[in-house]
Formats: structure tokens, sequence, C-alpha cells
């Protein structure tokens, strides 16, 4: 221990000794190693530990699958949750949930809640307790009596912390709700949830094999892997499909890990950025590694005359590489400095909306496990660019180096082929970085351009989630709608407005069955499917959907009108190609159910679900009057900013049912913002990392000539003595340095190419041989390397012979 200490207060006077040197090191470290904590403390929010769930591996998440149609991802039907909990061995415990719009009145000003009834082994699955109170038992699941567990992030916000809350009532969507407990303050299961209540069902929904509503959530049991437990929920399937060939047929099972299944679209992005940060580090390091070099070359001396009075090569060896690590562990107690601003600037890049969201993102911090990735990079670090120097310097040819003069003592053309191979390295890797940044951006550029097939510009979108209890059996929407789209169409500013079920660009669709007249017809589970969307006859003016043929809905298409729809020109295309869709009908529901025919007539241009579709989706439109809905939400167009009608228009929805608050509040271009953020600060993050490696690679070429310069001054000094131009002078040292840059620019487009094939294959709108792009940031690294070469090149044309012979 004593000679570590010692070991430890020698590298401290060395680096005091070498204050410029030590600066640099530990910035450029920090930067590197800054770079990676800040990319892994997403990782580890996202990926590693998003929840606080005990055995967070055997949490899993059930899907019903239809293979035929490539749907691994369908919501559960009532019936086969109850046939799974009945007869699965697999599980300590399944359980049920469903989301729940909720609005909490009774205050000043009625909220919006996000809420998910659950079932009675919800809380026990996940193996949570409560901060306060109790969880819901199973005692809870009768009618006329309801409670709720909320949220610690509710009680905080909406009830004041009030520690005597439990036992209380809350009145959500008119129904009295009596406080059973309050979740820890780290628990946010499913992302966004603010308040549980039980799940009960009637009869009739226990037995529905038709309506998927339901996301299951399973513990798995001891011993009991992923694969069994599908394999066993496979053969209840195929049991329900022969007894209920309707509803069953072609249905199958997916059980997926549950934090992977949530994390599944960011997963690319969040690790991609952190193979850009480990980039970005091995940069730094080979910066580092190259000033530790030059550094050995000036203590060859030093570490001779220490040889020489008995120090053995492994004490030496183990000095420098004490040295090193305390370097990096200065470098990494700066990256957790910068690491904390990083993290801030991150979180305020996300938008709230998507915090809230997804999952593991509200916990984004420097947490334990951060700060060991942050001390187990720092050690590994200074051992990666200790080692060379250390190898080095700890076998010097003692009697060579203390003659007068000895200068080349030290192996140097393993010295000068390592900090070669370094700068190499340094290009390369700047390269791959540069592009993979340029091709994020025009990805990027490219979504936010696409042709979503509306007009997204200047739109107001909200949300209105009507209680089933208040408006019961549907008859009071219509003329709630109603009201509240007249009342906001007659505000000054407003060019009209209207109610659709789902938002373009948003991610909930509803996708339904549906059987076309001409078609033959499907087997079970073989049924054609569709997104359908209620709509309001002014829906296509507002959002400039195009008329194709035919007419689009109108006020006369009242409920007890006939059935119409209006079809998008892709749905047209599938069912009647070559054919006048106009006329026909379809019938939207499970083969056999008793859905009106609607007569199609009207066929209006493509609208894509999102911009991450490479083609849009067949889409049925059915008016409003004839299909009410409890949830919609409304898009209201304006000339001006959108945003600036938002008070008058909530003003409005609340002089038509005070208890009935809009939510979700924003632009239609703003949801789409928002739905591109990840890519989006993907390519912002990218472009940082580029510009980052854009300046290390010069900062290596840079030393690494102006080190050949140095050590051969008595060369270039002969050269000009003998006639040398001072052009030749700057023609060799840039040209020895373009050598170099050519061959890392070889491998990193190399690597680039495989990159941006990654990239095309992952992300829609990122071209895979964009020539431009590789051009461009081929051209932009190879003029900074002329030029960091150039400056030491224009030193060495300036020297003076006479001096540099003197010198000698």
């Amino acid at each position: 221990m004593h000679t570590w200490l010692q070991d430890l207060r020698y590298a401290l006077r060395q680096l005091r000794r070498n204050l410029g040197f030590t600066a640099v090191a530990v910035i450029t470290l920090a930067l590197g190693i800054g770079a990676n904590t800040t990319t892994f403390s997403t990782v580890n929010a996202m990926l590693l530990r998003p929840f606080p769930f005990s055995q967070l591996d055997r949490i899993v998440t059930v899907w019903e699958a239809v293979p035929k149609q490539n749907n691994y991802h369908m919501s559960v039907a009532p019936a086969n949750f109850r046939d799974w909990s009945e007869r699965s061995k697999s599980f300590e415990a399944l359980a049920a949930v469903q989301s729940w719009d909720a609005n909490l009145s009774g205050s000043n000003v009625a909220q919006h809640v996000e809420g998910v009834h659950i079932t009675s082994d919800f809380f026990l699955l996940l193996g949570m307790s409560m901060q306060l109170g109790r969880s819901i038992g199973s005692t809870d699941f009768q009618q006329g009596a309801p409670v709720v567990v909320i949220a610690n992030g509710f009680w905080q916000q909406h009830l004041g912390s009030d520690p005597g809350i439990v036992g209380k009532h809350l009145l959500l969507n008119g129904e009295t709700f009596t406080v059973a407990g309050i979740t820890s303050p780290d628990f946010d299961f499913p992302p966004g949830a603010q308040v549980w209540t039980p799940l009960i069902l009637t009869d009739t929904q226990k037995n529905d094999r038709e309506n998927h509503s339901l996301t299951v959530f399973g513990r798995l049991a001891d011993g009991v892997s992923i694969s069994q437990a599908e394999a066993d929920l496979q053969v209840i399937a195929a049991r329900s499909e022969k007894q209920y060939p309707n509803t069953n047929t072609g249905h199958a099972v997916s059980v997926r890990n549950t934090v992977e299944d949530l994390v599944y679209g960011s997963r690319q992005f969040v690790l991609l950025l952190m193979g850009a940060a480990v980039f970005v580090l091995l940069l730094c390091c080979a910066n580092v590694a190259n000033l530790q070099l030059a550094r050995a070359f000036a203590r060859q001396k030093e570490i001779a005359v220490r040889t020489a009075l008995g120090a053995t090569h492994w004490h030496i060896g183990r000095q420098l590489l004490v040295e090193s690590v305390l370097l990096a562990l200065m470098g990494g107690g700066g990256a957790l400095l910068l690491s904390r601003w990083g993290i801030a600037l991150t979180r305020r890049s996300i938008p709230s909306f998507i915090v809230e969201h997804v999952a593991g993102l509200k916990h984004l911090q420097l947490d334990s496990r951060v700060f060991l990735f942050t001390l187990v990079v720092a050690i590994a670090t200074g051992l990666v660019t200790g080692l060379a120097p250390t190898w080095l310097l700890s076998r010097p040819n003692v009697n060579d180096t203390l003659k007068e003069g000895g200068r080349n003592s030290t192996p140097s053309v393993v010295r000068h082929r390592l900090r070669r191979l370094l700068v190499i390295s340094e290009v390369a890797l700047s390269l791959v970085l540069l592009v993979g940044a340029g091709t994020m951006v025009k990805g990027f550029q490219s979504l936010t351009k696409t042709d979503m097939g509306f007009d997204r510009s200047h739109v107001l979108t909200f949300h209105v989630a009507l209680p089933e209890a208040k408006y019961r059996n549907k008859s009071g929407v219509r003329p709630y709608y109603d009201r509240v789209l007249r009342d906001i169409a007659a505000l000054p500013g407003v060019e009209s407005a209207a109610c659709v079920t789902s938002l373009p660009s948003g991610w909930s669709w509803n996708w339904v069955e549906y059987a076309a007249e001409g078609r033959p017809p499907a087997g079970p589970g073989e049924s054609p499917s569709a997104i359908s969307q209620v709509v309001t006859p002014s829906f296509f003016a507002t959002l400039r959907v195009p008329l194709r043929r035919g007419r689009l809905l109108s006020e006369q298409d009242e409920r007890d009108a006939p059935a119409v729809a209006v079809v998008s020109e892709e749905m047209a295309h599938q069912n009647w190609p070559g054919q006048d869709a106009l006329g026909k009908h379809i019938q939207v529901g499970h083969p056999g159910t008793t859905g009106p025919l609607r007569m199609i007539v009207g066929i209006v241009g493509d609208v894509r679900p999102n911009p991450f579709e490479r083609d849009p989706a067949p889409t049925i439109y059915v008016p409003l009057a004839q299909q009410p809905e409890f949830t919609s939400a409304f898009v209201v167009r304006t000339p001006g900013d959108p945003l600036a009608l938002s008070g008058s228009v909530s003003a409005q929805i609340r002089g038509v049912d005070p208890d009935q608050p809009p939510y979700d509040v924003r632009s239609l271009a703003q949801v789409l913002s928002d739905n591109l953020s990840g890519i989006e600060l993907s390519a912002h993050m990218m472009s940082v990392f580029g510009f980052s490696a854009l300046v290390l690679a010069a900062a290596g070429i840079f030393a690494v000539m102006a080190y050949l310069v140095t050590q051969r001054t008595h060369e270039i000094g002969i050269r000009i003595a003998l006639g040398a131009r001072r052009v030749d002078v700057l023609r060799l040292i840039v040209g020895f340095a373009m050598k170099m840059a050519a061959v890392g620019i070889a491998i990193g487009l190399t690597l680039a190419a495989l990159l941006a094939r990654a990239l095309a294959s992952a992300l829609f709108g990122v071209v895979q041989t964009d020539v431009v792009t590789f051009a461009v940031l081929t051209f932009l690294l190879a003029a900074v390397a002329a030029i960091a070469a150039y400056l030491p090149a224009r030193w060495a044309a300036k020297v003076d012979p006479m001096v540099a012979l003197r010198n000698e």
C-alpha cells in the first residue's frame, strides 16, 4: 500500500510539473468520458432500469398475434385473458390493464387524468408497495364502492401532498372514488398513468372475444423462460381457435420482455448514440496517447537515469500507468460535471409529452450506476492511453540514452508507427461519425418534409374524453360535439373545425377488419384490415385532404340516413383495382358480425399514419353522426398561430360542459415534431459528436505533424541548405500528413458505408448511397486535415538552416 501511495505522489508531482500537458489531456478526456456518461445515463434510464420492479427480467407483456397479418402486438380480448389466467402454469401472476381517460372535477377547474383499470394481481405482480395506504385488492372488485390508487406526482400536483388523503374521496368522471393508496415516487407504470382503479367487467364483457381492449402483463414462474411461457399459451390459443373459430381463427400469442417491448422504438437510436459516444472516446484516447508518446520522448533521459539507479521495469511501468490512470480519473471528474449539464440539456430537448410516456425518461439522472460506469470507463481509458508510452519508456536503452545527443535511443520506428496508426484511426473514426451525423440529419429533414397527405400548418389540436356514465348510450355525444364545433367555429380567426378519432401523424390508430363487396369471402382470421376514422363532415376541409372522386361526408349523413363511408385511394386500389369503388359496399367487423353495410360515396387522397410509414394505409372514414365515440380529437384551422387560440377554445369547451376539460393541446405541426423528437435529438447529438470528431482529428494531425517538424528540424535545415525551396518543404510535410489522412479516409468510407446501410434499413428517409453526403464530408475532412498539417509545415518552411545545423 505504501508503494502505491508513493507512486501516486510521484504521479501528482509529474502532472503538476507539466500543467499545460495535464490541462489539455484532462479537458480532452473529460469531453470523451462526459459524452459517454451522458449517453449512458439515457441507456441506464431507458434500457437497464426503467422501472423499480424486483426481478425485472421476469416481467413480460403478453399480446395476441395474427401472424398472417404480421401483427404481433394486438391487444387482448377479455375472454382470452380469462382463459390464460385459468389454464396457464407458466406465470406466478397475470394481470390485465385497460387505459382510461378520466376527468377530475369537484375542484375549481376540471383536469384531465390518465387512468388505468387493473385486475387484482397488478401491483402484486410488479412487487410494488404503497408509500401511503394500500394497493387494490380482490375485495375492491364489487360494484358500488369504487376505490382508486393515485400516483405520487398526481398527489403532489393536484392534491397538495395532503398526508390525510387516504380514505378521502375524488370525483372522477362524475363518480365518487375512495383513495386507497399512493404509489411510491419512482413508480410510473404503465408510463404516464396517474390513477389506477379496479377493472370491473360485466358477464357479457368477460365472455367477449371480439373486442381487443386489454394489455396483459405477467411475472414468469421460477425457471420458466419466455419461449416456454409463449409455447404454453400457444397451446391454450390453439384450443380457443377450435372452440371459437369466428373470433379466434388465426390468432396466436406473443410474449415479450416488458422493458424491451416498451423501448423497442427508441432502442436503436439510444444504442446508436452510445456507439457514437464510444467513437468520440476512442478519438480522445488516440489524442491523449499521442500526447503521452510525445511526452515519453522528452522523459527518456529521466527514465534512463532511474533505471541506472536500480529501478526495475515493473516499478517504472507501474508508476507510468498510475500517472495515466490518475490523469483519466481527473478527466472522469470533469466528465461528471459536464454530464450534469449534458443530462439537463437532454431532458430540456425532449418534449414533456414524450418524457411522460416513454419508459425511464422521468428518471434520467446521475445515479450510482452512472457513477460506477464513469469510474470504470475512466480507469479503462487511463490504461488504454498509458499502455503504449509505458511499454516504450519502461524498456530504455540506458547506455544510448545517457550518451550526449542520444536522441534516437527509444525504438523510434515503433514510436512513429504508433503515432501514424493513431492518426489514421482518428481520421477513420471521424469520417464514420461525420457520415453518421450527416445521414441522420438528412434523414430527419426528409421525414419533416414527407408529404403526409394533409396540410399540418396553422392547425390547433386537442382531445376531449366524455364519460360514459354522463353521456350514456352515446345519445348525448353528437349534440355535445355539434355544439362545441359550432361555438369554436364562431370564434374570430377560426376558418374551420372538425372531430376525428385519431390525429394524423399520431400513434394511436384503430385498425379494423372488414369485408368488401366483390371480393371473395375471407376465411376465419384472414380478413383484410384498414384504419377506421370516425369524423365530422368538415374534417376533410380542415386538414385539406383532397377529394379524388365522388363526394365528401355531409350533414345529411345522419344516424337514420343510409350508412355511408368515404375511403382512401389506397383502400380503393387494394379492393377494387381497375374498377370504380364508388357505390361499392363494405362491412366493418369480424366475419359474421352484424355491422351495417356502408356504401362508398367518395374517394379521398391517402393520409400517412405517421412519417415513418413507407406506404399509405388503407383508411375508412365514417360519419360521427352514425358512429359516435366518447373520445375524439379536435382539429381547428386558423390563418395565424394556432396556439394563440388555445385559451379561447378552452373557454368555449368549458362553457358547454365545465367538467369536460380539453387536454393534450398542441399544434398539429408540434404533434408531428414530438413524434420525430427521438430522431431529432439523435441527429443533433450525432452532429455534436461529428463536429467533436472533426476537431479531435484536426488536433491529432496537428500534434503529430508539429512533433514531426520538431524531430526533423535538422533534416529540414539540410534540405534547405542544399537548395530545397520552401514550397518543397511544405509539399513534403503536408504530403506526408495527407497520405495518412488518405488511408484513414479509405478505411472510414468502408465503415461509414456499413453504418449508412444499417441506418437506411432502420429509418425511413435515410438513403443508403447518399453520394453527396459522402463526398462533401470526405472533402471537408480532407480539407481540415490539410489545414492542420499546413501550419506545422509552414513553420518548417521558415527554418533557418544555419540555426538548425548549429543546434545539432
